[in-house]
């Protein structure tokens, strides 16, 4: 399936990488400067798309200097391995609580099958990838480009290895800032079995003390920054509190997913779109929301 390209700006372009021909839903980004580097990866299922995409933009996999996910979640670097075997220059950047899981992917490859199930498979099972490959990237590491740089902002509560990259005015937020379809006008959060919602709000904040113009969604593409981060911080709040409220009533994960399509324009929507990928998403973002809340609870015992 050939990829169309856009032109974000002179060096950044993105493009949609359609794992099982899903559209619209998961896009990666390339930096093109002195160096190359390619943002995000997609699953292993997509890596066709993405060898396509990346020569749809002019380059050659050779030319690649770096392979930058957000975290390495499937849908975001579960290709990773698989392009690294065919981009013989590139090293790959990801953060210290990611770096074993990279290099031997036994433990990261249950993990997701444990929380995605089918998704897990949809999405293709990742390849390892040496350690003499992998640089390791905390906060405020900065990866010259040439001209340009990208600075890492650690950003945890969707994931504990998870860093937004900035770059200038712009920056490539992974799942940090929840999705957003442009189509539907829509944000919300995804937040796995191990969320943190302190650490999630402090992320935004960080990320919101930024100057930024653009912010670079995986899911799903650029985004105007002015007006966007206090949308999603309520949405984020909006969400906890209305699964605090389903909790306290023990309601289940379906119940509350069911309030928060009648309550939240354009969700339903979204779950009406994606099939399948985001069926499994809101459900597992009510259950990371729970698990938060129940941890809460024990520790106050």
């Amino acid at each position: 399936m050939t990829s169309s390209i856009y032109k974000h700006s002179d060096n950044v372009f993105w493009f949609d990488v359609m794992p099982k021909g899903e559209e619209n839903f998961i896009s990666v980004y390339i930096i093109i400067d002195e160096k190359i580097a390619l943002i995000e990866t997609g699953p292993a299922s997509s890596n066709t798309n993405l060898q396509n995409g990346i020569e749809a933009a002019g380059i050659n996999l050779k030319d690649i200097d770096y392979i930058i996910p957000t975290h390495i979640h499937l849908d975001h670097f579960g290709g990773g391995g698989h392009i690294m075997d065919l981009c013989h220059n590139a090293q790959a950047v990801v953060h210290p609580k990611a770096y074993k899981h990279v290099s031997t992917i036994d433990r990261w490859w249950e993990g997701s099958q444990d929380f995605l199930g089918e998704i897990a498979e949809l999405y293709g099972k990742p390849r390892p990838i040496s350690e003499s490959r992998l640089i390791s990237a905390e906060e405020g590491h900065v990866l010259s480009l040439g001209q340009s740089n990208l600075r890492a902002l650690y950003t945890p509560g969707h994931a504990p290895h998870h860093i937004t990259w900035v770059y200038g005015d712009e920056a490539f937020v992974g799942d940090s800032l929840g999705l957003w379809y442009s189509d539907l006008n829509v944000s919300f959060p995804v937040t796995p079995g191990y969320y943190r919602h302190d650490l999630a709000l402090d992320s935004i904040d960080r990320t919101s003390s930024l100057d930024l113009r653009f912010l670079h969604h995986t899911h799903f593409g650029p985004r105007p920054a002015e007006g966007a981060l206090d949308q999603v911080k309520a949405e984020f709040e909006i969400w906890m509190s209305t699964v605090e409220e389903g909790y306290r009533k023990n309601l289940s994960s379906k119940e509350i997913v069911e309030i928060l399509f009648d309550t939240r324009s354009g969700l339903k929507q979204t779950d009406m779109n994606h099939g399948v990928h985001q069926t499994a998403t809101h459900l597992g973002s009510v259950e990371g929301m729970l698990n938060w809340l129940r941890r809460k609870d024990a520790q106050r015992r």
